[in-house]
């Protein structure tokens, strides 16, 4: 294998998430040598090159294709399986962006003339099947048993081996059988991702990867936790919006709301895959705190939804509320202190709709009638608490959700008539763009 390329995007904000997830699959239903150990989505290949051809041409090829594009938008939606060439794979299910596609597809015409694809879909790249490899090289039955627990549509437990088991594999059934253990549920993945780095692998070892921001090389410095990838996430968050510069003028009627800036929180970087490096809890403080500086003054009222800060190393809250402008009124949430002027709810009437701030929304009264605007849940479960569910009258201002800046109610409330003119009661996943 050492002869063979492979071109891919190797998961960013989201790569500790889904390991995490591939490692607790692979450990309940005992297929870990069959897992993924680098997350990723396939571009092209594995390809062999032709003769002649030497790996410079083929990063030629790429950059010539990879630097008309930025960063590319897909979404994690779910569980899929498939045969593949080498038995049953189970999958992240990828919505890839019109711009990933057209990446995909514009990079096999310019590789194809210069290798042997190993994967038929390069000739056929509408065909592609995007998606991120949880197990690969399963036997077909025991994929679509392992996918049918994943899914629900069976009770999860670990699967038996085919044919003749190995000891290990009959212990563990009997195991089972006398000492059942309840296996975790696996909720289907819903999280948003972008395609920050193009990886371009030769056998085992990366070779290189570009920048797509940045529209350069990188043949070193390649650990995600390292500068360089600190690097390629700050050029991402101005990108995408996601760090603020300038300074907009708020309005004398305006009303903005965030919850869950979790200021000081170094682990909520990786649980909630935000686009700073674990390491560096100061620089997403910095970010957070300027960000709502560029959008609040400090004559504009503004309403914290909860879990200002939080964990070991995070500083007095006093200390954190001092740094931000406006007007502000906490929401308590389940991880703040009661600290003086702090409330568990507030009742808003604006542009003819009433409102309640709350941070769990499961303690909002069932009485109540009109939006629920809360935090509590993060990006964690989008699926039931997207940045707006019509169906629920909930709205979630999660800093993840609403993009690390604090949103206007107006301009929640021009969403809301937009979808209510047009019939619509699709949930709207985020305040940023996204791939629909």
């Amino acid at each position: 294998m050492e002869d063979t390329y492979l071109v891919e995007i190797r998961l960013g904000r989201t790569r500790w998430r889904v390991k995490q997830l591939i490692y607790s699959l692979a450990g309940s239903f005992g297929i870990e040598q069959f897992l993924e150990p680098h997350p990723h989505v396939t571009l092209f290949g594995p390809l062999i090159l032709n003769e002649g051809i030497h790996h410079e041409q083929l990063l030629d090829a790429i950059e010539r294709v990879a630097s008309l594009y930025d960063p590319v938008l897909f979404l994690l939606d779910g569980f899929e399986k498939r045969e593949g060439l080498h038995g049953g794979v189970i999958a992240i299910a990828v919505r890839p962006s019109d711009a990933l596609k057209s990446l995909s597809a514009n990079l096999a015409t310019a590789l194809l003339p210069l290798c042997q694809s190993l994967n038929a879909w390069d000739a056929e790249p509408e065909q592609k099947w995007f998606h991120v490899t949880i197990a690969n090289r399963l036997d077909l039955r025991r994929a679509s048993t392992v996918f049918l627990a994943i899914t629900g549509k069976a009770r999860p437990g670990r699967t038996p081996q085919d044919g003749s088991r190995s000891i290990i594999a009959r212990f563990r059934h009997w195991l089972d059988r006398f000492f059942p253990v309840r296996q975790p549920d696996f909720e289907p993945p819903l999280l948003d991702e972008a395609g920050l780095r193009i990886t371009v692998m030769h056998g085992e070892e990366i070779l290189a990867e570009y920048d797509l921001s940045g529209k350069r090389w990188i043949y070193d410095d390649l650990l995600h936790d390292g500068p360089g990838w600190q690097n390629t996430f700050a050029a991402f968050r101005k990108n995408a919006g996601f760090e603020r510069d300038l300074h907009a003028p708020a309005e004398s009627d305006d009303i903005f709301l965030i919850a869950d800036l979790h200021l000081g929180h170094a682990n909520i970087i990786r649980y909630c895959s935000r686009p700073f490096l674990f390491t560096d809890v100061a620089e997403m403080d910095r970010v957070l705190i300027g960000n709502w500086n560029s959008v609040v003054n400090r004559n504009t009222q503004v309403y914290h939804v909860g879990d200002l800060s939080y964990g070991r190393d995070a500083l007095p809250y006093w200390s954190y509320a001092g740094q931000l402008n406006g007007k502000i009124m906490f929401i308590t949430g389940n991880h703040d202190e009661q600290e003086e002027g702090a409330v568990f709810s507030r009742t808003i009437d604006f542009d003819g709709e009433q409102f309640l701030l709350v941070h769990d929304p499961a303690d909002a009264p069932s009485s109540f009638d009109g939006w629920v605007i809360h935090g509590h849940h993060h990006n964690n479960d989008l699926r039931h608490f997207p940045f707006i569910s019509f169906d629920n009258h909930r709205i979630n201002v999660s800093s993840e959700v609403v993009g690390y800046v604090p949103v206007n109610l107006k301009d929640i409330c021009a969403v809301i008539r937009y979808h209510r003119e047009r019939g619509n009661t699709k949930p709207v996943l985020f305040n940023y763009p996204y791939v629909q």
